[in-house]
């Protein structure tokens, strides 16, 4: 039972991070976006933020262009996104309630 308290234990901090991670991207990219340049730099800027986080492909079939609105609507509030903030909230939540289950 310890054991799986600990891995619940785990696996919450663990989505915890990784919400923080990528808010934390998405908050550099979108401050980097305010400020001059071209929009093809801005795009670019967008595309790598997915590119980093290895979301392209999945982004491309669902939304298409990449403008800094989609991205953030794929990156924070996406449900079928599981690297998405609310998804590894979620996640974290569901492991929370596990531990106290026991």
């Amino acid at each position: 039972m310890l054991s799986r308290t600990a891995d619940h234990l785990f696996w919450m901090s663990r989505y915890m991070e990784r919400a923080e991670n990528t808010a934390r991207m998405l908050d550099v990219n979108y401050q980097t976006s305010l400020l001059p340049q071209s929009a093809d730099a801005a795009e670019k800027g967008w595309k790598g933020l997915l590119g980093i986080s290895e979301l392209s492909g999945d982004f491309a079939t669902r939304y298409g262009t990449v403008t800094a609105r989609n991205v953030m609507q794929y990156m924070v509030a996406d449900a079928q996104n599981p690297s998405s903030i609310r998804s590894c909230l979620m996640a974290a939540r569901e492991n929370a309630a596990r531990c106290a289950a026991r």
